[in-house]
């Protein structure tokens, strides 16, 4: 009995102490930051600051009261105060704000996840709100206003913003660089800055080539739009780069070819057509692609070489072969040849109808 009240003691004494150095005010907010009585809190915390502004104690419970009440910004704020006026609590501020920033994160990401865009792109600005220090959250609210953007124009001028505050905020360093880059690429061609993008994958790249693939999604997504324009010169960049990295992709080729036929550059259409073929011999539509580009381009020799290979290794059952073939063979003048291709044409489209 004597020992437990001389626990209850030594309790009393060590409450005593932690809260003897406070304020009346600051020690209220303390405990009612502990009994969840937030707002109580908040009040008391005010009243704290007002007596003495460089209460650390009083500014680090009002940004618990804040973190508890959703207001997670004016949480960040009051803790960075806090850690400034007393470095002994750096720790114990980084944790809570990293706590409001995990779970405000979380939420954005169950949110996309539910592609619910909007609910996403609230989460997030609460995330940037909670550590505006941690690009991860920017990235993702770039991500999340970029695609909105893409059907709702009121989302540009956030997006932009948004962009250039992660570019400003991002280093090399960050494991989200090359992340971060393709986005920021796409935004300024979108923006209309091409060639300022261009520019910094450049040099992205010139430091290390191994981030091609940042270079080349951004134009795989403008091939997929139809935006040949756009999508082509960051290809070719990729394709640069892959070259110095020692590993080549025949997507990235064909793409390129493609890119280049519907913008009726067929001579380069076809040099990339060629290095696709390279790449997977047996390739079906790579064939097909170099075959067409090779007419286009009015390499009529060896569009009629292709054309033999195509129709009679590669695809003899694809119509469109035979039928490229025959343009080639009348160009050259070939009339037997080009009928004879011509009849294996209706061949074809008989048997198909069959």
């Amino acid at each position: 009995m004597r020992k437990s009240i001389l626990l209850a003691t030594v309790v009393v004494f060590a409450l005593v102490g932690i809260y003897s150095c406070k304020s009346v005010e600051t020690t209220s907010a303390m405990l009612h930051n502990q009994h969840g009585q937030y707002q109580l809190a908040i009040k008391m915390a005010k009243l704290a600051l007002k007596k003495n502004p460089n209460d650390a104690e009083a500014h680090f419970q009002l940004g618990v009261s804040y973190s508890f009440t959703d207001s997670v910004g004016k949480a960040y704020e009051e803790f960075m105060i806090a850690k400034k006026l007393d470095p002994k609590k750096a720790k114990l501020v980084e944790d809570n704000i990293k706590h409001n920033w995990v779970i405000k994160f979380n939420e954005g990401i169950t949110e996309s996840q539910s592609e619910n865009l909007e609910g996403a792109a609230k989460a997030f600005e609460e995330a940037t709100k909670a550590d505006p220090r941690n690009v991860k959250g920017w990235l993702n609210l770039s991500k999340v206003y970029y695609i909105l953007s893409q059907t709702d124009s009121t989302y540009l001028e956030k997006t932009y913003a948004t962009v250039d505050t992660l570019m400003a905020k991002i280093s090399k360093d960050d494991p989200e660089y090359s992340d971060a880059l393709a986005l920021a690429g796409k935004v300024m061609v979108m923006k209309g800055e091409r060639d300022k993008a261009l520019e910094i994958f450049d040099r992205l790249l010139t430091e290390d080539p191994a981030n091609f693939s940042a270079v080349e999604d951004v134009g795989t997504e403008f091939l997929v739009k139809e935006d040949y324009e756009d999508a082509a010169p960051f290809l070719k960049m990729a394709i640069e780069a892959r070259r110095r990295a020692e590993t080549e992709s025949f997507d990235a080729y064909y793409n390129l070819g493609l890119c280049y036929y519907n913008m009726e550059k067929y001579l380069k259409s076809v040099e990339a057509y060629r290095e696709a073929v390279q790449l997977e011999p047996n390739n079906r539509e790579a064939h097909y692609g170099l075959l067409r580009a090779l007419l286009a381009a009015d390499l009529i020799d060896e569009a009629i070489m292709q054309g033999k290979k195509y129709t009679t290794e590669i695809a003899p059952d694809d119509y469109r072969g035979w039928w490229i073939l025959t343009q080639a063979y009348k160009k050259k003048g070939l009339k037997k040849s080009a009928e004879e291709a011509a009849k294996k044409i209706l061949e074809l489209q008989k048997r198909e109808g069959q």
